[in-house]
């Protein structure tokens, strides 16, 4: 009797190999591995994803504004073509008579999940499944996922989420650039989330080029003791400490200078400052941002090597920041694995003596698909990662060993000096223990050549001083200061606002509700930065981001519905309830459709936007690709809509003939030119040739006689 057997779908080719590497004894065949028990085989990202318009319809390949809404009755799905042959494996594999079940080791995540489902939907598979959750990829970590596979329908509210956001997508994407793009004559991208957060940085930049700058004065005194030490303090009266003119501020001066003082009032109290929460990904990648200028895709990148290839650090995919009791277990381990970098190891001792890490961070209710980033139970060889991969490995561990740390502690004092009737502030801090921050302070650059920023206290220390006691007036300085406009988006800072979308919604009821539902997800918030940049409507200059003049353009025309956090924020809360059950996937999908047909109808209202950089050009057809006209350019007649990304040309000179401008246009129009000589081939050789038009936007030749 056959042996029936187990097939593995992982997400990638080095996932699935770690996976059978932890089983063992596999034999490699051409797209999986197998054994006497178990086939391993793997997607590359998405195998599968959902149909396009002309898949409905042939019609619809053709942008019109009078197609729109596209809304399917059923959503069909179709093969990525790039790796149908990986796809065609798996069905081959699925469809053996010796394989009984199978498990998804894809991601353990939302997008993790659609990538199995649109998987085994496309096939048609109807044999029963499992769910490999792994939250780290070493061999006990993956070991102790295979002791617990999850029933597969376990996930089932987790894929209807993924679904449901996949659709909105496809719904809200595909109808609104259509929209807007053959409204407007330019290809403009538009997406449910994009759009807002390109809203935020062009806003941002309005604010900043409409601030007037408003110079004000302070006044600071400086007041020596007995003993001759001396400090200063800054004028103040109420709850005002800036003077509206130098004539208001210079009278006090004049008034307090080189007079007698008196110390009114002192007020020392101790503050402490617990360690910071444990790392999610949104976290990791604004600290990254912020300390090394990486791009947020950039710190995912490293994330997710140091996590597949490495096995140094969790899941990084991660919304929590908190860890599990039973997860708490295996903190020996973990400290052993960090102590043998040299940099580490006292922390790690102290470490491991302080106990178990309170409800702070360890907390089984906050945390959601994945606990918080932590390094695993590897060893790192900090010597054999990249640079970047040390940088983000070193933030994931002092964050964790700090957790065990004791609060740093410091006295702070605030001081009231009057003299001549007015009255100066100085207010001062002076750590007492460092605590936490210990494990930020080295003494020196790490050996392995990256170096670490050191924190310092910007506050300068007081001197001793008592109630009553009498000081002098050295002098006062007037300092002119003038306000300063909101600083640009940086990263970090949209990552921030991105996360806490929901602070921006008037509504107090909504604001509390759509608490943790921001623009986004921490999975994704770094590829939309990064489709804003590629389709050209935000520059990134260093750490800055810029809106362009296409970006201000779109914000300017899209109705206010489809650039709101507030609706893009409802979304995200409302796929987090289906996940949790609380929201029918049908629900949402009808308000997404409702959604969808009012964006388009207000498109369909609006006044087209002039390009300035195309007007008065004479459009010589429609791009095959995207509708947009086509226009003549120095070097080829291309699509008005290049600067979003179209890439649609002919080129002026195809084999060395010159094309004129009446064979351009009828290329366009008809699909087919007539026979044109003096093409040359690479050989030197003259031919004749039509050219033809695909429907892929290429350009080839058509021969009169085929033979030849």
């Amino acid at each position: 009797m056959r042996e029936i057997k187990t097939i593995i779908i992982a997400e990638k080719p080095s996932v699935a190999r770690d996976l059978a590497a932890v089983i063992g004894q596999f034999n490699k065949k051409d797209g999986y591995l197998e054994n006497n028990e178990y086939i391993v085989t793997w997607a590359i990202g998405h195998l599968v994803t959902l149909a396009e318009p002309e898949d409905y319809d042939s019609r619809l390949k053709k942008w019109r504004l009078d197609a729109l809404p596209i809304v399917p009755e059923k959503f069909l799905l179709k093969p990525i073509q790039k790796t149908v042959k990986q796809l065609k494996i798996i069905n081959n594999l699925v469809k053996r008579q010796d394989v009984g079940l199978l498990i998804n080791a894809c991601d353990a995540g939302r997008e993790g999940e659609l990538i199995f489902r649109y998987i085994y939907h496309f096939i048609n598979c109807k044999k029963p499944f499992k769910r490999l959750w792994l939250s780290e990829t070493t061999t006990d970590a993956v070991k102790r996922a295979f002791a617990q596979l999850r029933p597969g329908a376990e996930l089932d509210l987790l894929a209807q989420s993924a679904q449901a956001r996949s659709r909105a997508d496809w719904l809200i994407g595909l109808n609104a650039t259509r929209a807007f793009t053959v409204r407007h004559n330019n290809l403009l991208s538009v997406g449910r989330v994009q759009t807002p957060t390109l809203a935020l940085i062009v806003n941002r930049e309005q604010e900043i080029l409409k601030f007037t700058p408003v110079p004000y004065w302070e006044l600071y005194a400086v007041f020596t003791k007995a003993d001759s030490q001396s400090y200063t303090g800054k004028w103040f009266q109420g709850k005002r400490d800036r003077f509206d003119s130098p004539d208001a501020a210079r009278q006090i001066q004049e008034k307090v200078a080189g007079k007698p003082a008196c110390v009114a009032k002192v007020e020392q109290k101790e503050a402490s400052e617990p360690p910071p929460l444990l790392f999610n990904l949104n976290d990791l990648q604004k600290e990254a941002n912020k300390k090394y200028g990486l791009p947020a895709a950039g710190t995912l990148e490293i994330a997710q090597a140091l996590y597949e290839k490495r096995k140094l650090i969790t899941y990084p995919r991660t919304e929590s920041r908190h860890i599990t009791k039973s997860l708490a277990g295996t903190l020996g381990k973990r400290f052993a694995a960090v102590a043998t970098v040299e940099e580490y190891a006292a922390f790690a001792e102290k470490a491991s003596k302080a106990g178990a890490p309170g409800k702070r961070y360890v907390d089984d209710g906050r945390v959601t698909d994945h606990t918080a980033l932590l390094p695993t139970e590897t060893k790192p060889d900090m010597r054999a990662l990249s640079p970047d991969e040390r940088k983000i490995y070193d933030l994931v561990a002092r964050r964790f060993l700090a957790i065990f740390f004791p609060a740093a502690r410091y006295r702070q004092t605030r001081v009231v000096t009057e003299t001549e009737g007015e009255k100066f502030l100085t207010t001062g801090r002076v750590e007492l223990e460092p605590g936490w921050k210990a494990v930020y302070a080295p003494a020196s650059p790490d050996r392995y050549g990256q170096g670490e920023e050191k924190e310092h206290d910007e506050n300068t220390p007081v001197p001793e001083l008592t109630r009553g006691e009498a000081v002098l007036t050295d002098g006062a300085q007037i300092r002119e200061k003038k306000t300063k406009p909101p600083k640009r988006y940086t990263e970090a800072t949209l990552l921030s606002t991105m996360e806490g979308a929901g602070r921006l919604l008037e509504d107090n009821e909504l604001k509390e509700a759509m608490k943790g539902h921001g623009l986004g997800t921490p999975a994704t918030r770094a590829a939309i930065i990064e489709r804003l940049i590629n389709v050209g409507y935000i520059a990134r200059k260093q750490k800055t981001l810029y809106p362009t003049e296409k970006g201000t353009s779109l914000v300017r025309i899209a109705p206010e519905i489809i650039k709101s956090p507030e609706m893009t924020g409802r979304w995200e809360k409302a796929l987090a309830d289906i996940e949790d059950g609380r929201v029918e996937p049908g629900e949402f999908m009808t308000g997404i459709i409702d959604f969808t047909r009012k964006v388009v109808d207000l498109t369909r209202e609006q006044e087209p936007l002039v390009n300035k950089d195309n007007r008065g050009r004479e459009a010589l057809g429609e791009c095959p690709l995207c509708s947009s006209d086509v226009l003549e350019f120095p070097k080829s007649y291309s699509c008005s809509g290049y600067q979003a990304g179209c890439k649609f040309a002919i080129w002026k000179e195809i084999a060395g003939k010159k094309i004129s401008i009446t064979q351009a246009r009828k290329l366009l129009q008809k699909k087919k030119t007539g026979e044109i000589k003096g093409f040359k081939s690479k050989t030197g050789k003259e031919f004749a040739a039509s050219l033809i038009l695909g429907r892929d936007g290429k350009v080839n030749f058509e021969f009169q006689n085929k033979t030849k």
